[in-house]
């Protein structure tokens, strides 16, 4: 007696994806609609929505930028080396403003610090000669970015990391 089973892959796929597109649905119900707003309020939802996954690609595109050891360019602390995501994000918030020109969001992670040893001898030196002479640490922290909406497309105004 043979049984005819449903292939795993696709069951788990649908599965997740009626997992997602749960916590999406739940965040554009409680949206709130300004009094006397004449848009459709799907249409606002829906902007809503694009806006804060346009935010959110742009944070994991910071995060890219200073794990390619690019953290001068992007204003922050030069011995920043390595940032990772705490919970997958879960708990980030991003804020939009009402008129949708300007956001704020809060990212938790994890932050891989680097620190020079000095002063400068030539023990250090050596080490440094090797790869050494540099303190490691990791520390969770909270970036906290302000966004600025400039011809249609979002970009980080300015960023600020505290430990949390």
């Amino acid at each position: 007696m043979a049984m005819k089973t449903a292939s795993t892959r696709r069951s788990f796929i649908r599965k997740t994806g009626v997992a997602l597109s749960a916590p999406l649905a739940a965040a554009a119900a409680v949206v709130p609609v300004p009094a006397g707003a004449s848009v459709d309020p799907v249409a606002q939802q829906l902007a809503r929505l694009e806006d804060v996954n346009a935010i959110r690609a742009l944070n994991q595109a910071f995060a890219r930028q200073v794990n390619a050891g690019d953290a001068e360019a992007l204003g922050i602390d030069p011995s920043v080396r390595d940032v990772s995501a705490d919970d997958f994000g879960e708990r980030d918030v991003i804020e939009v403003a009402p008129d949708r020109q300007t956001a704020t969001s809060r990212m938790h992670c994890t932050v891989h610090i680097e620190t020079l040893i000095g002063p400068s001898c030539p023990l250090v030196e050596m080490a440094r000669e090797q790869g050494g002479g540099i303190v490691r640490r990791s520390e969770s922290g909270v970036f906290e970015h302000v966004y600025l909406r400039r011809d249609g497309a979002w970009s980080i105004e300015h960023s600020t990391y505290r430990p949390a």
